[in-house]
């Protein structure tokens, strides 16, 4: 969470609307909310995942009830840029494919996401290299800077990376 606050000051992010494709358990979605004033969280909530957690909607829903401001979206990462192709996000978080986090599945909505946003994290760049190809080249595509934080810990103590993105002025 402090990692978050950092980046939005060093990097002057606004913090108005974010978006984040991939939910999961919302941890990162309820951590956007202590910092914007509205989240948009999408993910088809219907993963099982590989704990034995079955990730619905409604028990998502129940997870993150006490914040008035994050929406939830039932659905793929591609149905919403389709609804909302030509909207603006002060910060877009990606962690979509969960226990795949492949190039191909990942390089469609986080190509849409540099184009509508200027500050975009990745989550896994060190525990899948896939995503971090994908950073490498979105960031040599459209000018971005590339940072990856190497000290972003998963919920089993792994080194998983957090990819920032962050458009150059």
């Amino acid at each position: 969470a402090f990692v978050i606050k950092d980046i939005l000051d060093r990097f002057n992010i606004k913090r108005n609307l974010a978006l984040e494709f991939g939910v999961e358990r919302a941890y990162s979605t309820s951590t956007f909310a202590n910092y914007f004033k509205k989240v948009i969280g999408v993910d088809p909530f219907n993963w099982l995942l590989t704990d034995g957690y079955l990730r619905d909607y409604f028990t998502v829903i129940d997870l993150v009830k006490d914040y008035n401001n994050i929406e939830l979206v039932k659905g793929f990462s591609e149905e919403f840029i389709n609804e909302h192709y030509n909207e603006r996000f002060d910060l877009i978080h990606i962690d979509i494919g969960y226990d795949t986090h492949c190039y191909l599945t990942t390089f469609p909505s986080a190509e849409w996401a540099v184009q509508h946003s200027d500050c975009v994290l990745f989550h896994d760049t060190i525990s899948f290299p896939e995503i971090n190809k994908v950073c490498e080249e979105l960031s040599e595509r459209f000018g971005f800077d590339y940072y990856n934080y190497s000290e972003e810990i998963g919920p089993a103590g792994q080194v998983c990376g957090l990819g920032i993105l962050i458009k150059k002025i």
